[in-house]
Parts: C-alpha cells; sequence; structure tokens
C-alpha cells in the first residue's frame, strides 16, 4: 500500500483578539462616577486578504461575504469558500450563490465579512 505525502508551507495562526480603548476611573467612594464610561470592548479588523487566507486554511469552518462590482458595474452581495489566490489582486472561489468556481477581482470587492460556514446553506 503507498502513501501519499502533502506539504503545505506553514503559516502563522491568525488570531482575532479584542481589544479594550478607554479607561474606567472609579469615583472617591470606589463607584462609578456619572460621567464615567465603561471600557468598550472592540474587535480589531482583518484585512480581506486576511480574511480570504483564514476562509483557505479552514474551509470547513468559515466563508467569507463580500459586495461584488462585474465588469460592468453591476453590485452583487457573494457569499463565497476561497480556494486560493490566483495573481495579485485575484482569487479564486466557490461562489455559494451561483453554485460555480469563479474568480473575483479584489479591488471589485468592498466590505468583506469573514462567516463561520455554520450559519450558512451550502450546497451539496
Amino acid at each position: 500500500m503507498s502513501s501519499a505525502t502533502l506539504s503545505i508551507a506553514p503559516t502563522a495562526p491568525v488570531s482575532i483578539p479584542s481589544t479594550i480603548t478607554g479607561t474606567v476611573q472609579p469615583a472617591h467612594n470606589g463607584d462609578f462616577g456619572p460621567d464615567v464610561k465603561p471600557a468598550r470592548r472592540t474587535k480589531p479588523s482583518l484585512s480581506p486578504e486576511r480574511m480570504l487566507r483564514t476562509a483557505m486554511l479552514d474551509a470547513d469552518e468559515w466563508v467569507v461575504e463580500f459586495e461584488y462590482a462585474d465588469s460592468k458595474g453591476k453590485r452583487t452581495r457573494r457569499t463565497v469558500s476561497p480556494i486560493r489566490f490566483a495573481a495579485p489582486g485575484r482569487f479564486l472561489a466557490l461562489c455559494l450563490c451561483r453554485e460555480e468556481p469563479r474568480q473575483f477581482y479584489l479591488n471589485r470587492c468592498e466590505n468583506f465579512r469573514l462567516i463561520r460556514s455554520a450559519n450558512v446553506m451550502m450546497p451539496v
């Protein structure tokens, strides 16, 4: 019985930490004063390339959603499972809306969102 070996270049793991902005100062009596607001938690945003790479490396867990303008300027919302980067500024992905592989130009994409694939209806 023969076995095949798959070699994958190592990449840094993706972490999406929460960061705290602002500070909370207690009033003199140890309570929060009326003008003191609690710190806000925000997520740092990932670049579109980083979102695509995350979904490529863990396709069972993540998909990417974005707004896409075709060559004629028609805008559509796409949900895709990215496959690979094709060339600078382009990537190949399985379009879950069209249920076919498609090539997308990054400069025509806006409002990227990384979504758990469990929340998306996948084609069979």
